[in-house]
């Protein structure tokens, strides 16, 4: 007989269904290539190591505070998600050392209005080449097929590449009403 899990231990993770339709490769502004796939519970260190990667402002940007190392639960609801609730996209590229590594990460979390609470980050050395934007495009076009209404993402006031991406893509923008520093874009999926 197998020994049974304690009960306030977490239920292991199992995937459903992977959704590999989203994995694409890409070819970005500057010649680089990129592939495009949905995240999975192994990817977590890469995972790590890209937030580590980052500079203190793009943390500033992606997580609104000083964060320098994910915590193992946040780290864990990062990369052991669902697909339906819960989907992210992560971007890897082969390094100058020929290893993998992961570029930029886009994801959602679906909420009980309809839509999804988006966020997105791109490594320092690959931002302003369009791999944001073509990741966040993607989600757009996966929630819409899920049938999810709009993505709202909460966008520091200070990130003016954000803000522009968003008013180029006709985002509605509202004051986050708990903190005067951030505004709450919301883009139709329909």
């Amino acid at each position: 007989m197998a020994a049974l899990a304690p009960a306030d231990a977490p239920a292991p993770y199992r995937i459903h269904r992977y959704p590999s339709i989203l994995i694409d490769r890409l070819t970005l502004a500057d010649g680089r290539i990129v592939t495009l796939r949905p995240v999975l519970p192994q990817d977590a260190e890469a995972q790590q190591s890209f937030v580590g990667g980052l500079s203190p402002h793009s943390r500033r940007l992606r997580f609104h505070g000083a964060v320098n190392r994910l915590p193992d639960g946040l780290l864990r609801s990062m990369t052991a998600i669902d697909y339906q609730q819960h989907l992210a996209l992560i971007a890897e590229a082969v390094g100058a050392d020929g290893m993998l590594r992961l570029v930029a990460d886009a994801r959602y979390v679906v909420d009980a209005a309809g839509g999804a609470e988006f966020a997105v980050a791109v490594a320092d050395d690959w931002q302003h080449i369009g791999l944001g934007s073509a990741m966040l495009k993607r989600l757009a076009k996966h929630g819409r097929r899920q049938g999810l209404r709009h993505l709202e993402g909460a966008v520091l006031s200070s990130n003016g590449p954000m803000l522009a991406l968003m008013r180029r893509w006709g985002a509605a923008f509202r004051p986050d009403p708990d903190d005067a520093d951030v505004l709450i874009a919301t883009l139709r999926c329909h």
